[in-house]
C-alpha cells in the first residue's frame, strides 16, 4: 500500500472517530454527571435524624441562583448518604452551615429557623 492511500486512509478513520465517537462520549459523559447529582431536578431528599426529618428541595435553592457546583463537590460529596452531619457541625460552618452562618442566609443556630428544613 502506498505511503498516499495509507494516509488518506489514516485520516478517513480519524475523521470517522471525531465525528461519531467524541459527540458519544461527551453525551454519555454528560449522563453520567447528571446522574450522579444527590438531587437530580424536581427530586426532593429525605433524612431522618433525632432533631426531626430533614427535606431538601434542590429546586428551592436553585430558585435562589445557587448552582449545584457551588456546594458540590467541596461542601458535599454527589451520593446520598455518604455524608454525615450533625448540627454541631452546621453551626460551626460546616456542610449547610457554609451558607447557612446568619450572613449568606438564614442561621443553622437560629432556632426560629428551624422548620426550614426539618418537619416534624
Amino acid at each position: 500500500m502506498s505511503g498516499k492511500i495509507r494516509d488518506v486512509i489514516a485520516g478517513s478513520v480519524l475523521r470517522v472517530f471525531v465525528i461519531l465517537f467524541v459527540p458519544a462520549v461527551v453525551f454519555v459523559s454528560a449522563a453520567v454527571l447528571e446522574s450522579a447529582y444527590a438531587v437530580p431536578p424536581g427530586k426532593i431528599l429525605e433524612w431522618e435524624c433525632a432533631e426531626g426529618k430533614v427535606v431538601f428541595e434542590g429546586t428551592k435553592h436553585a430558585g435562589k441562583g445557587i448552582k449545584c457546583t457551588q456546594c458540590h463537590l467541596e461542601v458535599f460529596r454527589m451520593r446520598h448518604g455518604v455524608t454525615k452531619m450533625t448540627m454541631k457541625e452546621m453551626d460551626d460552618g460546616a456542610f449547610c452551615g457554609a451558607c447557612h452562618n446568619g450572613k449568606t442566609s438564614f442561621s443553622t443556630s437560629a432556632g426560629k429557623h428551624c422548620a426550614k428544613c426539618h418537619v416534624k
